[in-house]
């Protein structure tokens, strides 16, 4: 019997959950190999698509590619909680596959075993396919990539700035292969979040090694490396979106499972925005 092809699953978003489990590890190979080319700081060009965390939210993902965009930039949060978790991490690898250079998937907080175990995709995919084929998404989602610079003025980046983030290059350098991960720098890239009420860093109610920062900490790093605007997920907002520090950060978010929520998108033109609703 002819295994499904990617190209199948971007034709058909429906069969993304009906992989079987020898079609679902070739995904998971191949998305793995082509995440482990890529550089940890990726970049595009042109108007370009940022969408905050779908959380199983398969409607919104594909909502999204209806917009005209020459990429499209999804912050991270693609599993867990929703009820469509294993179509909308499938279908985005599926597309992935189809469009490497305009498809660019980071890293959330919940790629990872440290979230998956208690917010329901470990368990989900453990009932579907057994323990193996999830250590296989925990390998590929520890070859994500970190960021997206747009139009080299736009930072995209699922939480925000972390302690000791003093340049791009930082970014660069962060380690492949990282589960959790226990890089620092890298854990708080994923992790943390803006607050007015900071000046710099704070310790943030989230947990240990979690930060706030503040308006200081972003101006310095965005001065240093000519940054115009930050775009970010990770935060639930009813409205979808929230803007920081009179605009130099907005963060989005996108699943429509949430109560009351307005799922939302942000089109990135230059270092100019405007808001989109994925409805």
């Amino acid at each position: 019997m002819r295994s499904m092809r990617h190209e199948e699953i971007v034709e058909h978003p429906e069969r993304a959950g009906q992989l079987s489990a020898e079609e679902l590890a070739e995904l998971l190979e191949e998305c793995t190999r082509l995440f482990e080319g890529e550089r940890q700081l990726l970049e595009a060009e042109g108007r370009v698509l940022v969408v905050g965390d779908t959380h199983g939210d398969q409607l919104s993902t594909l909502k999204a590619f209806k917009v005209d965009a020459d990429a499209y930039v999804f912050l991270g949060d693609y599993v867990d909680r929703g009820p469509q978790q294993l179509e909308n991490i499938n279908f985005l690898l599926a597309k992935k596959l189809s469009e490497p250079e305009r498809v660019l998937l980071i890293r959330g907080n919940h790629e990872s075993p440290l979230m998956n175990y208690s917010y329901g995709f470990y368990t989900r995919v453990v009932t579907a396919y057994g323990a193996e084929i999830y250590k296989m998404y925990a390998r590929l989602f520890a070859q994500m990539p970190y960021a997206v610079l747009i139009n080299s003025s736009v930072l995209a980046v699922h939480g925000g700035i972390a302690r000791g983030l003093k340049s791009l290059d930082d970014l660069r350098r962060l380690p492949k292969g990282d589960l959790i991960p226990s890089n620092q720098l890298a854990f708080e890239v994923l992790w943390n979040d803006p607050d007015e009420s900071v000046k710099w860093f704070a310790p943030s109610p989230r947990g240990e090694g979690v930060y706030l920062f503040g308006r200081s900490a972003l101006k310095s790093f965005m001065d240093a490396n000519d940054v115009k605007l930050i775009v970010r997920g990770h935060e639930y907002f009813p409205t979808g979106l929230y803007t920081y520090f009179e605009g130099m950060l907005v963060s989005v978010f996108s699943c429509r499972y949430y109560p009351s929520t307005s799922p939302k998108a942000v089109l990135v033109r230059d270092h100019r925005w405007e808001p989109l609703l994925l409805d």
